[in-house]
């Protein structure tokens, strides 16, 4: 069989009823706390049940469930049926991964973090660019060396100069949003990369437990009427603003899930549903990434979107470790194994180290690295024909021979090879003439012959576009009054 086909399962047919049947019990006894006029305005027309004094919406189970149905991406399949194909991550026919966005940056074997500035964002854009295995770019930190107020838009603006991939960015203001919906105006139809415009969006999150806030309402209401989609992005931590347990957990993503689904419905757009969902460690009250938590949680979540119908993103392939190590791989390569088999669509943003601790050039590497070996198992398989059982070649080299000369070697060494570039493959006194390097020490070489032979990277834009864009982001350095928008969407719908 050329494909891997799979399904790992940890619910039954049973437990996801059951759990659809908890999620639609709490929307629609406990409800969601959504302060913004026009969507109390939108949900109530819509048949909920909105109390505008705390704003809050409880959702008819009949309303969620023909949100779901109208927004599906495809048909739901259930826990006992076979997967169809290869997992959605590898059904295009390559496995690659995305970075994320930190506010501090691990250097090289440093014992501390610092804050990012604009040169780690531009040769995070420059590594992104370099790597084949990593398929989208966005600032790999914030940049702190520009005002606070306009960090977001300022990585944006800098991803737009020079990324050569689909790019993204965390908007966190009304303005932001607006600008970055400028900057696509300003350069979508001449560049080479506006086949892509499709792919901005806005990620809708929670800022508690069943409750989003007016400013992220206003943004996705702002990316809706641009003809851009919004995504949902609940992350529900078992033990702080979930319950403990984890089918608990996951009936609160759900359910926020399931209200991004309801307000992507009353806006006509499609939904989406991720399965975000971690576990708070109870020693430190810190965000666990590593823990095994995680692989069930991932797992349940991927079966439980697809249950709906939705591809599923979640956050496996994520760790605990604050340094590229053997727990830092452990805990990636386990639950990213989970979640590829389960049939996740994507997973966890790369290059961080720790529970959002931090961005290592070198941890990104070491992740395309790790997805480069995933990529060829996935398209390699294991193809059984009279062509790859090679009789005529075993009986024609015979006993004690050997294959190195064949021609059929050389037909097919190509694609059964897989050569690592950071990970060693050599004899220990081939490993040690070359410096005796680990992984780590690798990949910071890696990273420093990219950014030798790429960096500083030139604009991808015309002279003309790129004026338009310096004009927008000195005018939204001229203005912080503009990002520090007055609380004015919430109140009577």
């Amino acid at each position: 069989m050329k494909q891997i086909l799979s399904r790992i399962a940890v619910l039954d047919q049973g437990e996801i009823e059951q759990l659809h049947r908890a999620t639609l019990r709490v929307l629609s006894t406990v409800g969601c706390r959504l302060p913004h006029r026009r969507v109390l305005r939108l949900m109530r027309q819509a048949g909920a049940h909105v109390d505008d004094d705390t704003a809050t919406v409880r959702l008819p189970p009949e309303l969620v469930q023909r949100a779901i149905r109208e927004t599906a991406e495809g048909p739901s399949f259930h826990a006992s049926e076979p997967v169809p194909s290869l997992p959605p991550l590898v059904r295009g026919g390559q496995f690659r991964i995305r970075p994320g966005n930190q506010a501090n940056i691990v250097d090289y074997q440093a014992r501390t973090r610092r804050q990012g500035t604009t040169e780690d964002v531009i040769k995070g854009i420059v590594l992104c660019n370099e790597l084949p295995h990593v398929a989208s770019c966005m600032p790999l930190v914030t940049p702190a060396d520009v005002p606070g107020y306009m960090g977001d838009l300022y990585g944006y603006y800098l991803c737009t100069l020079y990324s050569t991939k689909p790019y993204s960015v965390y908007v966190l203001s009304p303005e932001s949003a607006r600008q970055i919906i400028r900057i696509w105006d300003i350069v979508g139809d001449e560049s080479a990369r506006a086949s892509e415009r499709p792919r901005v969006g806005y990620l809708l999150e929670p800022n508690g437990s069943l409750s989003f806030d007016e400013f992220s309402l206003e943004m996705a209401l702002l990316y809706a009427e641009a003809g851009y989609r919004i995504y949902a992005g609940p992350m529900a931590m078992a033990g702080l603003d979930a319950p403990v347990t984890l089918a608990g957990t996951l009936v609160i993503q759900n359910a926020e899930d399931l209200v991004g689904i309801v307000l992507c419905h009353l806006l006509g757009l499609p939904g989406s549903w991720a399965g975000s969902a971690h576990t708070l460690d109870l020693r430190s009250a810190l965000c666990s990434f590593g823990s095994p938590n995680q692989v069930l949680l991932g797992l349940a979540a991927i079966q439980l979107g697809h249950y709906y119908g939705f591809r599923v993103a979640v956050n496996s392939a994520l760790t605990d470790a604050c340094v590229p190590d053997f727990q830092s791989g452990f805990e990636k390569g386990t639950s990213a194994i989970v979640a590829l088999m389960a049939g996740a669509e994507s997973i966890g943003a790369q290059g961080i180290v720790g529970a959002d601790q931090g961005t290592s050039f070198e941890q990104l590497v070491i992740d395309a690295e790790w997805a480069s070996a995933i990529d060829h198992m996935y398209r390699l398989g294991f193809e059984v024909t009279e062509e790859t059982l090679a009789l005529d070649v075993i009986g024609r080299v015979g006993i004690g021979g050997t294959y190195l000369a064949e021609e059929h070697t050389l037909r097919h060494m190509r694609e059964t090879y897989w050569p690592a570039t950071v990970f060693n493959q050599k004899s220990w006194d081939a490993w040690m003439a070359d410096g005796g390097k680990d992984a780590y020490a690798r990949a910071h070489d890696k990273v420093e012959a990219i950014l030798a032979a790429h960096y500083p990277p030139e604009p991808l834009l015309s002279a003309k576009a790129l004026s338009e864009l310096d004009a927008l982001v000195d005018e939204a350095r001229a203005h912080p009054e503009r990002f520090q928008a007055e609380r004015c969407y919430g109140g009577d719908a």
